[in-house]
């Protein structure tokens, strides 16, 4: 197995061409890069958040009426304010919206259109503040004369009084009872108002509808939600798969005919896709992850009153993890090192920049026959014209002859 992934990473993701990037063609493939990681998430957001999406198909709004019916008979509920919240993609969602939910805003509509609900609130307002006024009086009395004395006056016969500053019994007890009864008006129309929102036709149709449709609508809800999360993932990983065996197709393509640029831009592409494909991938297996056994575990070592040890157990096992990982890095790293120290392109840069190609120190290639650092031979004698050259190059850098035949 792990042969088989040696060789498949080697001949698919190694170029063993001698061809090099530009400064300027690695700076637009890191745009490239990230253009199409723009574009991905763009369509996976799409994708994810509007269609096959619960949340699109059974509106909050709509959830809303369902959860709480009992508000719908009443005129200042929120449903019956004038709101809007268009959202990204809120053209497209309204398509996806579920139809039963459309009707329940078209009743709702409805009910605006054809009662004067902002009159009914307007005056309810009013009443509300003519109440509060009257409460305030009447709290105003009770709490500047004594309650059982108030209490006695309130019930005593108009013949008597009993004078007390400049009101008299038959004062306070006739503005009591008079605000009493301007108490209970108010009541009585507040009540006329909420019965003639209640006792609408249209309100009637709409609590109708939805005591017919609510449990079959909320069980379609919770079917919708049930396997979502999975669900999801699958849908972005159908969305992504796809694009990598039609991105992994054309760089293996481009790398079998050396076409070295085009399979570059494709690996590069292919890269980027699957960073999200690999993230939604383990995000489909932690779905799977039998939590239960990690929460007994959790729970063994809180019962021991050391719950920290886990994290230490996480904190041990992502170590060993990236040890692993940054060991066989460096081991691959020596590895191409060795492998540049024949290839011809180390040699030219190794010139061009004079420094030793073994050990990287800087020498001088027109006046040194060995590196002073690590001895390792510089110049040797071109067989044409014997006179010192350049070691590994392919030419005499005296007579132009080929030093290597």
């Amino acid at each position: 197995m792990k042969n088989f992934i040696k060789n498949f990473y080697s001949n698919n993701f190694v170029y063993k061409g001698k061809e090099k990037l530009s400064k300027l063609t690695i700076f637009a493939l890191i745009i490239l890069n990230i253009f199409i990681l723009s574009t991905l998430y763009q369509g996976i957001d799409f994708q994810t958040r509007v269609l096959n999406n619960p949340n699109t198909k059974f509106p909050y709004d709509c959830r809303d009426v369902l959860n709480y019916t009992s508000s719908i008979d009443d005129f200042n509920s929120y449903l019956y304010n004038n709101y809007n919240y268009n959202t990204k993609y809120q053209n497209i969602k309204d398509l996806e919206v579920d139809k039963r939910c459309n009707l329940i805003t078209e009743k709702i509509e409805i009910i605006k259109n054809n009662i004067d609900i902002k009159s009914l609130k307007q005056q309810n307002e009013e009443l509300n503040n003519k109440s509060y006024e009257i409460n305030s009086q009447i709290t105003y009395l009770e709490e500047n004369y004594n309650t059982i004395l108030f209490e006695k006056m309130s019930k005593q016969n108009n013949s008597k009084s009993i004078v007390k500053g400049e009101l008299t019994t038959e004062n306070v007890k006739e503005k009591y009872e008079t605000f009493k009864k301007e108490l209970e008006e108010i009541n009585r129309q507040k009540i006329d108002l909420e019965n003639i929102f209640k006792e609408s036709n249209f309100v009637k149709d709409l609590l109708f509808y939805l005591d017919t449709n609510k449990e079959t609508i909320l069980e379609d809800i919770k079917k919708s939600e049930k396997f979502y999360s999975i669900k999801y993932e699958l849908v972005i990983l159908l969305f992504l798969v796809p694009l990598v065996v039609v991105f992994f197709y054309l760089m293996r393509n481009y790398l079998q005919k050396d076409r070295y640029i085009l399979y570059i831009i494709f690996k590069n592409i292919l890269v980027v896709t699957l960073i999200p494909t690999v993230i939604s991938f383990l995000s489909l297996i932690n779905i799977f992850i039998p939590k239960i056994f990690i929460e007994k575990v959790l729970m063994f070592f809180y019962s021991l009153e050391i719950p920290f040890i886990v994290y230490y157990l996480a904190i041990a096992i992502a170590i060993l993890i990236f040890i692993f990982i940054i060991i066989k890095i460096q081991k691959r790293f020596k590895e191409d090192n060795e492998k540049l120290k024949n290839n011809n392109i180390s040699i030219i840069d190794a010139y061009n920049k004079n420094i030793c190609i073994k050990c990287g120190n800087r020498v001088d290639f027109t006046i040194m026959n060995y590196c002073p650092c690590c001895q390792n031979e510089l110049k040797i004698e071109c067989k044409n014209c014997h006179t010192n050259t350049i070691k590994s190059l392919d030419f005499c850098s005296n007579c132009g002859s080929n030093i290597k035949e």
